[in-house]
């Protein structure tokens, strides 16, 4: 190995059994090997990938500098930036080198003669443990960074209820004034604003499109309270305003299942045993409840069970009253289908799959979903007797 001048560059080659450094023509003047270790060579890897100094690199490095080398190449430009702020060295990042294909080429070739393998076979079978152990990582982190996405989609869904629900209220005081007698013949909230859209004053309500909105049955009491209504008449600008509240209430209407659409899609995608026993829109809000989908894995299946029911668990301790026996998975079938009695066996036989299906998607990637799934239909098929 031959010293070069202070002004060449050496490239600074990251594989997976060491760090090396490779003059301008390929020849290798210092080499750092990683333990003879999947998990050890995986995860200075990892810290690499994003930066890290890992203690290889700050070896290799340390070499270098003392063999004279203050112009350094990297491929990794967040290890490069990394570099040039801790040793205060010339750093270039490229995409691709000559020195790092010229290793790469000769890598088992490499590894035989540092001794961290005995041969070729041995080689391969290293390589192919930290690329599985590498790859898993890289999932796991996609995971998470899904995670949040499923975090923020499941808060806007839960906002854009609450601002429904608010605003369609406010709509019916609104709108009361004039029709005060339309509350009691409409419950649905688009229904309402879908009618205030189209009509606006009571006078317009016609009994032909009244049953094109779903309102045959009750068309003729609304004629008649409409003719008949002690509401106060209103301005053609008042009428004008609530409509355009209730055209806005209706795009928020339309836009409301293209969330959960795009919601569930996304929990599918990041959990999809989670999705298949949950639904896609439960799974979701489970995974916003737990922070994210590994801490959900890791919770317990008693835990999962009330995630949801903190306040009334809360109020339980505080009072002495019975506690809560389900929080959000009260919204699936399994256990709102039930008769009261038998709710919390439910919610503790769904939470315990639940439990099993977030960390197959989280540790082991195996396809569970449908297994649990249909052993949960099974249970429900028996109907057990209220007592």
């Amino acid at each position: 190995m031959n010293e070069k001048d202070p002004c060449s560059r050496i490239h600074v080659v990251e594989t997976l059994i060491g760090v090396f450094g490779v003059t301008e023509d390929n020849k290798i003047v210092e080499a750092v090997l990683y333990p003879r270790n999947p998990d050890k060579i995986s995860a200075a890897l990892d810290r690499q990938s994003s930066g890290e100094v890992s203690r290889e690199v700050a070896d290799a490095m340390e070499k270098l500098v003392q063999r004279g080398f203050d112009a350094f190449v990297f491929t990794n430009r967040a290890l490069a930036e990394t570099v040039r702020k801790k040793y205060g060295v010339q750093v270039d990042a490229v995409s691709r080198s000559g020195a790092d294909d010229f290793v790469r080429e000769n890598l088992e070739a490499l590894a035989v003669e540092h001794g961290l393998v005995e041969d070729a076979s041995e080689f391969y079978a290293l390589s192919q443990k930290v690329t599985t152990l590498t790859a898993r990582k890289a999932v796991q982190r996609a995971q998470s960074e899904r995670s949040v996405i499923v975090t923020q989609a499941t808060q806007l869904l839960n906002e854009l209820d609450k601002t429904l629900n608010v605003l369609s209220n406010k709509l019916r005081e609104w709108y009361g004034v004039h029709f005060p007698e339309l509350n009691r013949h409409v419950d649905g909230h688009k229904t309402y604003a879908q009618l205030i859209n189209d009509f606006g004053d009571r006078a317009n309500i016609e009994e032909g499109h009244l049953k094109e909105l779903g309102l045959g049955r009750q068309s003729a009491s609304i004629i008649s309270s409409a003719k008949d209504s002690m509401g106060a008449p209103m301005a053609p600008d008042d009428i004008e305003e609530m409509k355009r509240l209730a055209g806005h209430l209706l795009s928020l209407y339309k836009y409301r299942p293209e969330v959960e659409s795009y919601l569930a899609s996304t929990a599918m995608e990041i959990a999809p045993n989670l999705s298949e026993v949950a639904g896609p829109v439960l799974a979701a809000k489970l995974i916003e409840k737990a922070g994210n989908l590994k801490k959900l894995a890791m919770m317990p299946s008693g835990t999962i069970q009330l995630l949801g029911a903190e306040k009334a668990l809360f109020r339980s301790k505080k009072t002495g009253s019975k506690p809560p026996k389900h929080g959000l998975i009260f919204q699936h079938p399994y256990v709102h289908s039930k008769p009261r009695k038998l709710r919390g066996r439910s919610a503790r036989t769904l939470a315990s799959k639940l439990a099993l299906a977030a960390r197959a998607d989280v540790f082991s990637g195996n396809p569970l979903g449908a297994e649990l799934r249909r052993q949960l239909d099974e249970e429900d098929s028996k109907k057990p007797e209220v007592k």
